[in-house]
């Protein structure tokens, strides 16, 4: 999500709380009538807000200003929660000794062998640490 969105996202929320804080409305009432609708939120699509959420926005909004509405950011982006930071090296380190092998098979070797348990991790999480460091495709190829 870029800065834009966050910002229309901001905005939106804006919209939502300023008769609360303005005193226009009761808001009991005012939150009661907004949680049973559907809202077209920008970047979210279609989707209901209940009134806690609605709250704790007022409460933000009053506490840090405007950019408390703004989506926070990801700190974990590109980064597996299932592989440290050792368990990527020592797939990677495997990988690159079979380069000709496809990720498929790749996976169940890491499992056969004892590396990783199916159950823990998934082959789409082996697939994507091998995309990341580009260690997958036919352009890949073992040198003898």
């Amino acid at each position: 999500m870029n800065e834009k969105e966050r910002e229309q996202v901001a905005l939106f929320r804006y919209g939502l709380i300023a008769p609360l804080f303005n005193g226009q409305v009761d808001p009991k009432e005012y939150l009661k009538g907004l949680e049973d609708k559907v809202h077209s939120v920008p970047y979210y699509g279609e989707r209901k807000i209940a009134e806690k959420t609605m709250k704790e926005w007022l409460l933000n909004y009053r506490r840090n200003g405007f950019d408390a509405l703004k989506p926070k950011k990801r700190m974990d982006k590109g980064n597996s929660r299932r592989l440290s930071p050792d368990d990527q090296d020592l797939v990677l380190e495997i990988r690159k000794k079979s380069l000709h092998m496809p990720v498929s098979v790749f996976y169940e070797q890491l499992i056969e062998h004892g590396e990783i348990q199916k159950n823990e991790i998934s082959y789409s999480t082996i697939n994507r640490l091998l995309k990341k460091h580009n260690l997958v495709g036919k352009q890949i190829v073992a040198t003898p």
